[in-house]
């Protein structure tokens, strides 16, 4: 009796099993890295090359978020701001070196291992390997500039990162959450073009956070949404290419 099969598709089990564990290993390794992401955790927190504390530089300081992010207001992304951003504040030349020779306060600058290693960045020309922290999939795309002109402020999004001595995610920027806001943004909108009295700068996290949290909140919110002729997609075309 002549046989059905050759001899050969003995082999095909043989490849086919392998094959299906390869893949399954595939699809699980994917599963894990856009579903269960480290960027995606609520609470991750890197430790970056040099201790920058928020909570100094603008909760004390009271600094602008622009002034390091410069270009929220007009870009698609928050810029990380240059190492010469930080040499604006952190520099001096020999006279004042010389002035403040017998400053303990003016030593420790001077000796700081966080602003050694800025100096040496901008001496360099070499940029601080900042870690990043909040990341979406390649596959969609979050403008900031039409948040934050739209009066979204960066508290809705980042917390209260003037309270904070390492930033870290305060949400986990899943598809879910952004549809939260975009169903009902008179939740998150502040008053940033003053068209219902004095103006709130978006930067202000303090003050943002009090107003989103106050009883009034959900009447304001939709009048300025109104206002603004606010209708925010959530269709799959708006934050997806």
């Amino acid at each position: 009796m002549s046989q059905v099969f050759p001899k050969w598709t003995n082999l095909i089990p043989k490849v086919i099993a392998p094959l299906a564990v390869l893949g399954l290993g595939l699809v699980s390794f994917g599963y894990v890295y856009y579903v269960d992401n480290k960027y995606w955790m609520v609470g991750y927190e890197p430790q970056q090359p040099v201790d920058y504390s928020h909570q100094i530089h603008v909760g004390k300081l009271g600094m602008d978020c622009r002034f390091c992010h410069t270009h929220v207001e007009e870009s698609y992304h928050s810029n990380v701001p240059a190492t010469a951003t930080c040499m604006n504040c952190h520099t001096a030349d020999e006279a004042t070196d010389q002035a403040m020779l017998s400053s303990d306060l003016w030593k420790k600058h001077k000796t700081n291992k966080n602003l050694v290693t800025l100096r040496a960045s901008f001496q360099s020309g070499e940029p601080v390997q900042w870690r990043r922290i909040h990341k979406i999939p390649d596959y969609a795309h979050f403008p900031h500039a039409a948040h934050v002109n739209a009066g979204i402020s960066c508290y809705s999004c980042h917390g209260r990162v003037d309270q904070l001595e390492v930033v870290r995610q305060n949400h986990s920027l899943a598809m879910g959450w952004c549809l939260e806001c975009h169903r009902a943004p008179e939740k998150h909108l502040v008053d940033n073009k003053g068209q219902m009295g004095a103006p709130v700068q978006v930067t202000d996290l303090k003050t943002v956070a009090e107003l989103l949290a106050s009883e009034s909140q959900a009447q304001r919110g939709a009048e300025l949404a109104k206002q603004k002729q606010l209708q925010p997609p959530q269709h799959c075309a708006a934050c997806h290419y």
